[in-house]
């Protein structure tokens, strides 16, 4: 009988493989057989885990969601870095750091796949907004923030950033980004009434995001 730490790593096995063939193949050229032959495990094993290759995808998601929010979390825990840097860095750090993870974007965003944008929105917002939230009472505490909506503000700043800059929803050419993105941090300086002009430091960081 597998013990249930003997699970979690067969779990995390598939998960693994199954990440590098959707970047490497694509999601929509990877079939469940693709999968087996690699982990090599029999068609029930991996549905004993994973009821369909979206399952193992929407996991993935998850993963990503989990691997940006501890990046922030490590810059957060940085005191000697100024809270307004920390926030937009800590932000910024949700990007996806893994080569190819433009083919698992390209999945979530799909208009059919409406079902998965909405498990990763979740999934960050309930994962990064009580971890922003303690930045922002420290700068309200020091003076640096007056808003009266911490947790509001950083769920637009989130949800905001999200959908300017990691959708493509709008289709911008590039040299529209420039002043989306002074647009963005003005907005962002408003929710969090601090002094304007404090977040154009970012521009650059946020362009080559972009």
């Amino acid at each position: 009988m597998k013990t249930v730490k003997e699970g979690e790593l067969r779990r995390r096995e598939i998960l693994v493989v199954a990440r590098e063939l959707f970047v490497r193949k694509g999601y929509d050229k990877t079939s469940v057989n693709d999968i087996l032959k690699i982990v090599d495990i029999a068609k029930g094993t991996f549905y004993y885990y994973f009821a369909s290759k979206e399952e193992v995808l929407e996991a993935i998601i998850l993963d990503i969601v989990e691997e940006g929010a501890r990046r922030a979390e490590r810059i957060l825990k940085d005191k000697s870095i100024p809270v307004v840097n920390r926030i937009m860095m800590a932000i910024m750090a949700q990007a996806p750091e893994f080569e190819g993870s433009d083919e698992i974007k390209e999945q979530i965003h799909k208009v059919e796949n409406a079902k998965l944008e909405q498990l990763y929105l979740r999934a960050m917002l309930k994962r990064m907004t009580p971890a922003l939230q303690e930045a922002v009472l420290e700068g309200i505490d020091g003076g640096v923030f007056h808003t009266e909506y911490p947790v509001e503000c950083i769920e637009s700043m989130l949800l905001l950033g999200h959908m300017m800059f990691d959708c493509d929803v709008f289709q911008w050419k590039m040299e529209d980004y420039p002043r989306k993105i002074q647009a963005f941090l003005s907005n962002a300086e408003r929710m969090l009434d601090t002094e304007e002009g404090e977040l154009k430091v970012f521009l650059e960081m946020f362009g080559q995001m972009s």
